[in-house]
């Protein structure tokens, strides 16, 4: 702004003087109607705004800079649902998120797309996906440290990795948006949709009990009797089809869950068998919510349409004194 008004002062005021000499005629000249200690107090004026806005700018230039050198990023990308490696979530970390990437892969494929062979091969990978979040946010102060998340796993791992990562302070959550085809944070709006609780009056005296969450298909009653015997106790949203894409909205939800699990508690349940069909970002979430002194001992399943057993196996999470998770067969 200033190199325009510092132009016109140095070159003069040009004029345009419209004369009549019987016919129309234009005359074009210069003068200088800004006296000379006028025009040099403002050029010098205009000279010392514009060093001033130059060096202010390079130091501010300079200071995000190094404030983006000291802060760390560090980003837990979950995969194993699909063998291709498709699009980074690194790349897709919003720019307001401000520090140096640093990625941390948690693979849990095993060459078979969509398929988990050896599920106690995995549980390895996410603790050594632990040990290295841990590393990279050891070398930093806690404050200039920011977790993302964001995977494409399976139920029972993601939750473990909730359960996991829930020690390591604030995270952010990012999820696969199969309509954009891309990554995308907990951006929307809470449509104020919440579990409807059912079957609490079953329990009675069980010891174990099955909690089937319902978010966004159905956990069918047929599916659930393929495998266990025990009280069923819901927790169903009102709308499958409700948008999940809010961060408030999970929280609303994963507190409930804490809550459900707090008056099983008190029923005394010791163990629940929680079977989720919900997407990677609430079970993460729920996961993270789930209090590892205070409630029942955790055991999440793997849903498999196509077997005779509906819920094959599950990880027994590290909760309730128990100090390392394990794979649990039916």
């Amino acid at each position: 702004m200033c190199i325009p008004v510092l132009v016109a002062l140095l070159g003069g005021n040009w004029l345009v003087k419209a004369t009549v000499h019987g016919d129309y005629s234009l005359e074009f000249g210069s003068t200088n109607i800004v006296p000379d200690w006028a025009q040099w107090s403002l050029v010098t004026i205009f000279v010392v705004v514009f060093v001033s806005c130059f060096v202010i700018g390079w130091k501010r230039f300079n200071r995000e800079n190094e404030l983006r050198n000291r802060k760390k990023v560090i980003v837990i990308e979950g995969r194993g649902l699909r063998e291709d490696d498709g699009s980074p979530l690194t790349a897709a970390v919003p720019s307001d998120i401000v520090g140096h990437r640093l990625g941390v892969s948690l693979d849990l494929r095993q060459k078979r797309d969509g398929v988990i062979v050896d599920p106690d091969l995995l549980l390895p990978e996410v603790d050594a996906a632990r040990r290295m979040v841990q590393q990279y946010a050891r070398q930093n102060d806690r404050q200039d440290v920011t977790l993302v998340y964001g995977g494409l796993t399976s139920v029972p791992m993601t939750f473990l990795t909730g359960v996991v990562f829930d020690d390591e302070g604030s995270v952010v959550v990012m999820d696969w948006d199969r309509t954009r085809e891309a990554w995308r944070p907990l951006d929307s709006h809470d449509d104020g949709e919440r579990f409807i609780v059912d079957g609490l009056e079953a329990v009675k005296d069980s010891k174990e009990i099955v909690l089937a969450v319902s978010a966004s298909y159905q956990v069918r009653d047929e599916n659930v009797s393929t495998t266990f015997d025990l009280p069923l106790v819901r927790m169903s949203l009102p709308a499958l089809n409700s948008s999940h894409w809010s961060q408030a909205k999970q929280n609303a939800l994963a507190q409930q869950l804490f809550d459900t699990a707090k008056l099983l508690e008190a029923k005394s349940v010791t163990t629940i068998h929680l079977l989720l069909a919900c997407q990677n970002s609430v079970a993460f979430n729920l996961g993270r919510r789930y209090d590892k002194r205070n409630l029942p001992g955790v055991v999440v399943y793997q849903y498999e349409a196509n077997g005779e057993k509906k819920f094959p196996w599950g990880v027994r999470m590290p909760v309730a004194g128990i100090s390392a998770p394990s794979i649990v067969r039916t």
